[in-house]
């Protein structure tokens, strides 16, 4: 990857970085507010809750795209000692594939669950907002973050 190139690149996943950033900082913040409205005022936010869930969805999925993009996924090391032991090359190839597949399948299922609330005009409980909103953009990220693990297979190969 040429320096021009690679610099377009992190330049895009610094403005996710911000994004994230921001949506965690909305949370705390419609938290807060909700909470000090809740007990000091008796006036709560109206739907915080939904905001927040819609918020944290966000985050997750955004947040998918930049652990993909740094491979620092969590792991749990019950078997990787002895096959990277056994297998140094294939086992990285093994994690990488199997993440993107199960990033796919993600992805995938919210597609569905974005297509059936489309159709279906499915809406939240409280604020009436369609469901569709967070869940394909979920998708998206979802299928991003898979695109992000594949392109960091290649490059490794590389």
């Amino acid at each position: 990857m040429t320096k021009q190139r690679r610099k377009l690149s992190d330049w895009h996943f610094n403005i996710l970085k911000w994004i994230v950033s921001l949506a965690l900082f909305a949370m705390m913040m419609i938290t807060f507010i909700d909470v000090i409205g809740r007990y000091l005022f008796n006036s709560p936010i109206f739907g915080a809750a939904e905001i927040i869930q819609f918020l944290l969805a966000g985050t997750v999925f955004l947040g998918m795209v930049l652990v993909s993009h740094e491979d620092k996924h969590v792991a749990v090391e019950l078997v990787a000692p002895a096959l990277r032991a056994r297998i140094p090359r294939t086992h990285q190839l093994i994690v990488v594939m199997f993440s993107t597949v199960g990033l796919l399948i993600i992805g995938l299922e919210l597609t569905r669950i974005t297509l059936h609330a489309l159709e279906v005009g499915r809406l939240t409980i409280v604020l009436e907002w369609p469901i569709a909103i967070v869940t394909g953009p979920s998708a998206l990220f979802c299928y991003a973050a898979a695109l992000v693990q594949a392109l960091w297979l290649i490059r490794r190969k590389s």
